[in-house]
């Protein structure tokens, strides 16, 4: 029988609404590092403040997740950290919890299903319609009206947001938004890590 964790949606939400903009020292702050932001680094430690489990069966965005702190500098910084592209990219931490733990929900087509979604659960957005997110966020509440409150780690230009409506509507309209429907009790993979064969995502670092 496979064997399942138990995710702690208002531990994760803690979590989160603890470091959006107070990053943790133990992580790299992407938000540094020039790839772009370190919103997907900043909801996978979320998840991992909730009980997610990491997943090392192998290189590709089905099956890991996963982040390998090397050293003790607060911040990664002596650059040595590992981490796989499913915990630091948005498009590929969607497509991780979608094969994996997730139901996607096309916030777009129907945005009354945003109401679905409850504390813990992701959202991403793909502004510029090339078909990849390029930006993902946690639900952290909820408004008077049912709908989610998102938090996130930076959003170049703009700083980290604590509770903004899902739409994040100060930006331009996003051509596609996305929710995940995360499961309460996420799958445990006994796979112990080959760091022979497991590659971080900035191969750099390797």
């Amino acid at each position: 029988m496979q064997r399942r964790a138990a995710y702690a949606r208002t531990q994760a939400v803690a979590y989160a609404l603890r470091h959006w903009d107070n990053p943790n020292p133990r992580f790299a702050n992407m938000d540094i590092l020039g790839g772009g932001g370190d919103c997907t680094n900043f909801t996978s430690q979320a998840l991992l403040a909730g009980g997610w489990p990491m997943d090392y069966r192998g290189s590709g965005y089905d099956r890991e997740w996963w982040y390998l702190r090397r050293g003790r500098e607060p911040f990664d910084g002596a650059g040595d950290d590992w981490w796989s592209c499913t915990w630091s990219l948005p498009e590929n931490q969607f497509q991780y919890l979608r094969h994996n733990h997730a139901t996607p929900l096309d916030l777009r087509r129907d945005p009354t299903q945003a109401r679905r979604l409850r504390l813990g659960d992701l959202i991403f957005y793909d502004w510029d319609g090339d078909g990849l997110f390029d930006h993902g966020s946690i639900v952290t509440g909820h408004d008077r009206y049912g709908r989610p409150l998102v938090t996130y780690r930076t959003l170049s230009p703009r700083p980290p947001v604590r509770n903004a409506h899902w739409e994040l509507p100060f930006r331009a309209p996003a051509r596609r938004i996305y929710g995940l429907l995360l499961v309460d009790d996420p799958a445990v993979h006994r796979s112990a890590p080959d760091w022979t064969r497991l590659v971080p995502c900035d191969t750099r670092r390797a």
